[in-house]
């Protein structure tokens, strides 16, 4: 699998993914499926987009391995930020189905689960990462530099 350590094409994959995303769901699905296909369609690609990352992000000093099933991020912040911003999210999808402004209801429904399950996600990953902290490479290892020993005279 693909694993992206630098900060720009984390980034790209973040944006591309992003602009893909609203092709996808604000042109092309619309107009081949009916609202509830295209609702949980949207869900679908979303979440799929979401456990590319996390399957593919590495920290800088991560191993390549294949990450433990339950981690979401390297470092426990990452996850703590994300979390409470898909918390926000998920808040503002009850809103959008509790006032009617949702088109299909069952649009923000699906948005509503999928996001709460997103939070809980990262957040249980970070509160494990906490508790137990996970092993790293050394930087030299990671970018293939050799060890550094002094000259004896």
């Amino acid at each position: 699998m693909l694993r992206i350590r630098k900060k720009r094409w984390k980034i790209a994959y973040i944006v591309i993914g992003v602009g893909l995303l609203a092709v996808l769901n604000g042109a092309v699905v619309p107009r081949l499926f009916s609202e509830t296909v295209s609702a949980v369609m949207a869900n679908v690609f979303f979440a799929l987009f979401v456990f590319g990352g996390v399957r593919s992000f590495r920290g800088s000093d991560e191993p390549m391995a294949p990450r433990a099933w339950w981690r979401m991020t390297s470092r426990p912040r990452a996850g703590f930020v994300l979390g409470a911003l898909l918390v926000l999210n998920t808040a503002n999808s009850v809103f959008g189905v509790v006032s009617g402004t949702t088109n299909p209801p069952l649009a923000g429904v699906l948005s509503t689960v999928v996001d709460a399950l997103l939070a809980f996600l990262y957040i249980s990953s970070s509160i494990r990462l906490l508790r137990n902290p996970p092993q790293t490479e050394s930087q030299h290892t990671a970018h293939g530099l050799p060890h550094w020993t002094p000259i004896k005279r």
